[in-house]
């Protein structure tokens, strides 16, 4: 995201005094040096307000006193901005904001009415998410609780912008606002998408994949209510079908009855009604009668089948909770007898002779005694560590079993169900006789139940929408993988570490040849040594010079593989506040007549050219990245100190009356 300051500018409360602006390269690394309580730590806290902080830190007294509006000008792909943000007065923050964007250079000088491009601070982030090419879809899409698990925003990234007094040289902290647990969890969600080890289009198609999955489950659970429903008519089906039977309406019955499905049913009760409408007096079929006890022998021996099954698995079932419960209490055995030796291996140790220590007799019979218990304590630690380790646990084998006997009894009582309803009908018959009434009833009430049946059967086309579902996420996942094999984060984090390691050589580091990673899960670095296995994290290495060193190497890695992606989501700018604090304050020696270069200032202090060394590496990063980043460095260090670095540009020296808020503002 290209995303630039082209000046800092502030506007006095008294309408009398002139507005104050200053202003940055945006190609080049802009140094503020000057003396203390001039507003300079001020700045990252005004910048980050101007953006769309939700709390306003800009440092209370003369700084917010003499200030009505604070601003930025800046520079983006293709627009310039000017955004304007309220000093909140006793107010926590306020979300009262100016916002102008313009294709054309905007003249700060000319800018007249600024009121009527008034907005809130929900409308500036919101812009500058559309700029940062963030996408709105979520990172967590099974919780929409959870408040990490957000879409990213533009707000997010400040954790790459800014590098204040505290955190610079903070050995337990790496990023600006990670040293809270809300910021450190969502920083943590968004880390991959912000380094391109995932990208916006991952995120699109994982929100597709779980709407896909949504869907599927939705036509997976309707298919499987309409089955159960189906199934729930088996019953009643084979009931109908031997009522037919028995009324000699069947031509020919077929002999695998028992083993008929729902839909096999369907089509043979609806041949009965078919043909009953062609002939509404049908001959009564011959043979009927002994196909129906064949039948019935046959539901007879399939009840007894399904006892004899539950027979079995109840002999199975008693076994499996017998030999578990055996197993418990052999273990427990085990364990009894071995605590009853455990001193037997101690008292062994502290006999060392054959002699009685009451009578004095030589007697080596207790020696062996405990060698013996001593060899069988050994032998039952193995046999308890074997049980221990090879135990088999039973309860799965259990419940499957149950499981198995609860499916066997409910096809028992199903068979029963039809034989119940013979024998009911059966005596029925045998007052009715067989009439023709009793055939227009039966049909009427089987017309009746393929009607209610056939309400309830499987469309096709459900089963067609899950097969084109299921090949929709195959397809979906199929061009995930593609991706995420070409934003592999491993590769991504192995690349950072190299460019860590190209700005580590430059800066004041002990161990400046000792690989370094970043670790995401923890959001700070790891150092390993070439030496041993060992890899300590940045808190263990010690020294305010290391984390310095460790902190600016990261971001100048960080900020130049941003701008080397495709699409980068974070502005592209670097503010740091007072990187030389790990050296100063110091007695610094003061310009004179036989100090007039940087080496005769170095001369004087080794901590002077280790502060060079920070203003030389920006500028290495500045080049590597063809300017496209914009370096801000707030300073205590004389500008002696960076002399004859390339890319330096002097913004301003606060000292004396000189400071961020101009001496006439205060004045009476």
């Amino acid at each position: 995201m290209k995303l630039k300051i082209k000046a800092i500018v502030l506007y006095p409360k008294d309408k009398s005094k002139s507005k104050r602006i200053i202003p940055f390269d945006v190609s080049k690394v802009n140094v503020i040096t000057g003396e203390s309580h001039k507003g300079k730590s001020a700045l990252i806290h005004i910048i980050d307000y101007c953006l769309g902080s939700e709390s306003c830190s800009i440092p209370v007294g003369i700084i917010r006193d003499t200030t009505q509006w604070f601003g930025l000008h800046l520079i983006s792909e293709t627009t310039e901005l000017v955004v304007l943000r309220k000093e909140p007065g006793t107010k926590f923050s306020t979300s009262e904001m100016i916002m102008i964007e313009q294709a054309e250079p905007i003249d700060i000088d000319a800018l007249m009415s600024a009121s009527r491009f008034q907005t809130n601070r929900d409308a500036v982030v919101n812009r500058f998410n559309q700029l940062s090419g963030l996408s709105t879809e979520r990172f967590d899409l099974e919780n929409l609780k959870n408040q990490f698990g957000g879409a990213a925003s533009f707000r997010d990234t400040s954790a790459f912008q800014f590098l204040p007094q505290h955190i610079v040289a903070n050995p337990y902290a790496l990023f600006y606002k990670a040293d809270t647990h809300e910021h450190q969890q969502k920083l943590k969600t968004i880390f991959p998408l912000l380094v391109g080890a995932i990208s916006n289009e991952v995120l699109s198609l994982e929100r597709e994949l779980k709407e896909l999955d949504i869907s599927l489950k939705t036509y997976q659970l309707e298919l499987n209510t309409k089955n159960r429903a189906v199934q729930s008519w088996l019953g009643n089906l084979q009931s109908l079908f031997l009522r037919s039977v028995q009324l000699g309406l069947v031509k020919d019955i077929p002999l695998e009855l028992n083993s008929y499905t729902v839909e096999q049913y369907l089509f043979q009760l609806s041949q009965i009604v078919e043909d009953f409408n062609e002939n509404p007096i049908p001959a009564y079929q011959s043979g009927a009668t002994v196909r129906e006890v064949e039948y019935l022998e046959n539901l007879d021996a399939q009840e007894r089948d399904l006892v004899n099954e539950v027979a079995i698995r109840k002999i199975r079932l008693s076994k499996l909770q017998s030999l578990n419960m055996s197993s418990v209490q052999y273990r427990q055995t085990l364990e009894s007898q071995r605590r009853r030796l455990e001193p037997v291996s101690w008292f062994n140790k502290k006999l060392h002779s054959n002699i009685c220590p009451f009578c004095e007799s030589v007697n080596d019979n207790a020696k062996k005694q405990l060698e013996t218990l001593d060899e069988y304590s050994k032998n039952l630690e193995v046999i308890s560590r074997s049980v221990n380790t090879n135990d088999v646990n039973l309860n799965k084998e259990v419940a499957d079993v149950k499981s198995e006997i609860r499916d066997y009894e409910f096809k028992i009582n199903k068979v029963r169900d039809v034989l119940r309803e013979f024998y009911t009908k059966s005596k029925e018959e045998n007052e009715r006789r067989r009439t023709v009434e009793s055939l227009y009833k039966f049909i009427g009430r089987l017309e009746e139940a393929l009607a209610n049946v056939g309400s309830t059967t499987v469309d096709s086309s459900i089963q067609k929408s899950i097969d084109k579902l299921y090949q929709q996420v195959s397809d979906t996942n199929r061009k995930l993988d593609l991706i995420r094999k070409s934003h592999n984060k491993e590769t991504v984090l192995r690349r950072i570490s190299n460019l860590m390691s190209q700005y580590i050589v430059m800066l004041d580091i002990d161990r400046p040849n000792d690989p370094v990673e970043l670790d995401i899960a923890n959001l700070t670095l790891k150092i390993s040594s070439t030496s041993s296995n060992r890899a300590d994290y940045l808190w263990e290495v010690g020294s305010g010079a290391n984390w310095m060193g460790y902190h600016l190497s990261a971001f100048f890695a960080l900020h130049e593989h941003f701008l080397s992606l495709e699409n980068n989501f974070v502005p592209s700018f670097l503010v740091i506040d007072q990187p030389s604090q790990v050296y100063f304050p110091k007695d610094v020696p003061t310009i004179s007549d036989d100090i007039v270069t940087f080496q005769d200032f170095a001369e004087k202090s080794e901590d002077l050219t280790q502060t060079r060394k920070i203003f030389s590496a920006a500028s290495a990063c500045a080049k590597r990245t063809n300017f496209n980043l914009q370096i801000i460095i707030v300073e205590h260090a004389p500008e002696i100190t960076w002399q004859g670095v390339e890319n330096i540009h002097m913004v301003e020296e606060w000292s004396g009356s000189r400071a961020l808020i101009p001496i006439e503002w205060i004045q009476e």
